[in-house]
């Protein structure tokens, strides 16, 4: 008996450890997953200046977004953003509709190079629609999963910026 309760602790400190880890480290996590995540979909370099989240307040900030090119275009970026401040309502994470209080867009730049059949823009959306897949015809067991996945969480927002 002695050994369980020996072996529980230890497994809850682990826990415990990991949880610090993340929450203290929860910056440096969504910069690192930004820009990895990023060129990954787009194929193009994404960075971030500064990502500043509160787990607790539900609060987060992104600062100095800036979505590149595809080759072949020549200006410096497709999209830069200056600041994306969001306000949620922790308590309504686990509910069925999210409560965002306040989204804040700062100082957004879209530079749109080309014509309307080839253009940045659209070849930035075309990278994302082959990383996930979105040109492929689903199967039927596929097509059932998306509609009673997308019957799921509703979102609503009080004030957009």
């Amino acid at each position: 008996m002695k050994k369980i309760l020996i072996g529980g602790a230890i497994l809850v400190i682990i826990v415990v450890a990991v949880l610090v880890f993340i929450l203290g480290n929860i910056n440096g996590i969504v910069k690192k997953g930004v820009e990895t995540g990023g060129p990954m979909v787009l194929k193009v370099p994404v960075t971030l200046n500064k990502a500043d989240i509160s787990v607790f307040s539900g609060s987060g900030r992104l600062t100095g977004l800036t979505i590149d090119n595809p080759p072949g275009f020549q200006t410096p970026y497709a999209f830069q953003l200056g600041t994306v401040q969001m306000d949620i309502d922790t308590g309504s994470i686990t509910s069925d509709k999210i409560h965002v209080r306040n989204i804040l867009i700062d100082a957004p730049s879209i530079i749109f190079e080309g014509s309307f059949d080839k253009s940045n823009l659209s070849q930035l959306q075309a990278n994302a629609a082959a990383f996930s897949g979105a040109g492929k015809t689903p199967s039927s067991s596929q097509a059932e999963q998306q509609t009673s996945e997308s019957a799921g969480k509703k979102i609503q927002i009080d004030q957009l910026t």
